[in-house]
């Protein structure tokens, strides 16, 4: 959690905390905010692409656990809404069963790109 993930730093805080040693197989890092419309704003460091990503689902659920478990935001009544950098908004709603947390995620779904594979 931070004050405004604008200003992170995420070229330079995003590797040495994506490789931690204590994350042998490493982790996606994200960063979140409060924004100005009452949710969310969120950015992802994902490890594989090294980088920003315009959005992450496990990360949006991720920190919707979070913003519950410390009392800023109730996924149970509502969907805690983040804003991905892409712009486009995920909603995430949490239920609990036991000690286990059951997400449900919402967004927009596009098509990126086509491609075909020609039989070899």
């Amino acid at each position: 959690l931070t004050s405004d993930v604008e200003t992170s730093d995420l070229g330079g805080r995003g590797p040495p905390l994506r490789r931690h040693p204590t994350l042998p197989e490493g982790a996606n890092v994200n960063w979140v905010s409060p924004s100005d419309d009452g949710g969310w704003a969120i950015r992802t460091f994902e490890r594989g692409v090294e980088g920003e990503t315009l959005a992450c689902g496990t990360g949006a659920v991720a920190a919707a656990v979070l913003l519950t478990i410390w009392g800023q935001a109730s996924a149970a009544a509502e969907a805690v809404e983040l804003r991905t950098r892409s712009g486009r908004v995920l909603g995430v709603s949490l239920r609990r069963d036991g000690s286990r947390w059951l997400p449900s995620l919402r967004g927009e779904g596009r098509i990126v790109f086509r491609g075909s594979l020609a039989d070899v």
